[in-house]
């Protein structure tokens, strides 16, 4: 989503990374020890240019990093944009492609690969009188670093498999087994190179539209510029399975601040094309342009779709601006943020370890334009205010949104509060939320939640409707390698009342 150039990133400054991957505790960011992050920094998640979450980073390589998540006021969500202020970081080669490249200078050759392993288990039992339930173990390893101690060869893995049981109302029981490999990746760049190639199943790094493909990724880095080129093919849909069906290439290049710039900018321009059976899927070109200053951020990002003539519809042009993103924050004075941003992105993949009323109505009216802002009236008072608004036709929504937040209040206690009022041309509803946290020490967090949504539909029978949920999160860190958590919620009213249990086990090293 974000170009954060290779060759700028020696300099204290605001800089701008993204969550890749989720567990109910940790946070893995794109951005590491040589991008500027230090163990123990504290970093700010953003989604719609306002602060969501704070993390407190743990452990590094050169371009990943593992965060504690220490509060949040809204679910994470992968891609997610974390704004950190960089320290000076030493010289190393960057790798390429967003893969790990530990400095060896700073780690003994034996500790050159680092990871995590973990298993998790989800329960939800119905109780919208179907009396299903569902239960799912699971498993997921991630690996990165340098398997030899070499600096200009390293690796990264990420695979997460899950095994499902699904009862249904007349006792049938279903299964289903998935094994899904997310990155298998080893990157190549020379000690001072300024070339540097990925191979393998990959994140797309700068040509963050493109995604997930399978293939190989050659990038260059020069002061002031930087550019890569790509081709491989996309992965079957479901599995994640390797497939030829669907080829795909395509470049950026980019342009950026110099380096060692307080004010840092950077304009990509690229192009990429996707062809199944010979004949064209996709081709579109995308123009992203970022601004990280000590007092405002801004990125906006455009995608534009080329269509052939056997394409077309009637009246239908050759060229059409598809995905939008758009966001701005202005950090006007030491208590006052604004922020305002527009989303037409059609489709936005979410990593959800539990779903409940408040994900589903984030989820639902994601899209649209919003204005707003964060006011901290004390040391440990802060009140948020925001507009949301979507005029697209049939999903034409508005929304207003109150957020207060208490923190730093005595034994680690923080309360957070959220109120929506939201319309649409058949409907009217509020939303209401609040969660208690407690950390009694370092390594424990507890936490209850609860909320309660109500509709008024004159499409519906009945016309007024409404949901409620309570849960708590006990999250434990033991002798900082091994973490231990465990969540429960309970919904009820609506079409999906249910029970959810969601427990996990994991180990750094």
């Amino acid at each position: 989503m974000l170009a954060v150039p290779a060759a700028a990133q020696d300099t204290a400054a605001a800089r701008i990374a993204h969550i890749t991957y989720l567990t109910p505790a940790a946070a893995y960011l794109d951005a590491g020890r040589l991008d500027g992050l230090r163990e123990g920094a504290r970093v700010t998640v953003l989604r719609g240019g306002a602060s969501i979450a704070t993390l407190t980073v743990s452990y590094l390589a050169s371009h990943q990093a593992s965060c504690n998540i220490d509060s949040t006021t809204a679910p994470l969500a992968v891609g997610d944009l974390v704004r950190f202020i960089a320290a000076a970081p030493p010289r190393d080669s960057a790798a390429p492609g967003g893969v790990a490249a530990p400095a060896t200078q700073q780690r003994p050759a034996a500790r050159t690969l680092h990871g995590r392993v973990g298993v998790q288990y989800f329960f939800m039992d119905q109780r919208d009188g179907s009396s299903g339930r569902f239960s799912q173990p699971a498993f997921d390893l991630r690996l990165w670093g340098s398997p030899t101690g070499a600096a200009d060869v390293t690796m990264i893995l990420d695979v997460r498999a899950r095994r499902s049981y699904t009862v249904l109302a007349d006792a049938t029981t279903l299964s289903d087994n998935r094994g899904r490999v997310y990155q298998a990746a080893v990157a190549w760049r020379p000690a001072g190179s300024t070339l540097g190639i990925v191979a393998g199943r990959q994140l797309s790094g700068n040509l963050s539209s493109i995604g997930l493909f399978d293939g190989v990724l050659a990038d260059w880095s020069e002061p002031g510029w930087s550019g890569g080129a790509f081709a491989g093919s996309q992965p079957e849909p479901v599995n994640l399975g390797f497939s030829s069906s669907v080829v795909e290439g395509g470049g950026y290049v980019q342009r950026h601040s110099a380096s060692g710039a307080i004010t840092r900018w950077a304009v990509t321009l690229g192009v990429s094309g996707s062809y199944e059976a010979a004949h064209a899927n996709r081709e579109f070109a995308f123009l992203q342009g970022t601004y990280l200053g000590p007092q405002l951020t801004a990125l906006v990002t455009q995608e534009v779709d080329y269509y052939r003539w056997w394409k077309r519809l009637p009246g239908m042009a050759a060229l059409s601006a598809t995905n939008t993103l758009a966001f701005t924050q202005w950090q006007t004075s030491d208590r006052v943020t604004l922020d305002a941003g527009f989303d037409s992105r059609r489709n936005v993949r979410l990593y959800r370890d539990v779903v409940n009323p408040l994900t589903t109505f984030d989820d639902t009216y994601r899209r649209g334009a919003w204005v707003g802002g964060w006011w901290r009236a004390a040391a440990a008072v802060r009140i948020g205010l925001e507009l949301r608004t979507n005029g697209g036709g049939g999903d034409r929504s508005s929304s207003y949104t109150e957020s207060l937040d208490l923190t730093r209040l005595p034994w680690g206690v923080g309360v957070r509060t959220r109120t929506t009022y939201y319309t649409t041309p058949v409907l009217r509803g509020w939303l209401n939320a609040v969660t208690l946290g407690a950390d009694p020490g370092t390594r424990l967090h507890v936490a209850i939640n609860g909320g309660w949504r109500a509709e008024r539909d004159p499409l519906n029978d009945p016309v007024n409707s409404s949901v409620t949920w309570v849960g708590g999160d006990v999250d434990v860190t033991l002798a900082r390698a091994w973490y231990v958590m465990l969540s429960g919620t309970r919904q009820r009213g609506g079409l999906d009342g249910n029970d959810q249990f969601y427990g996990g086990v994991s180990v750094r090293f």
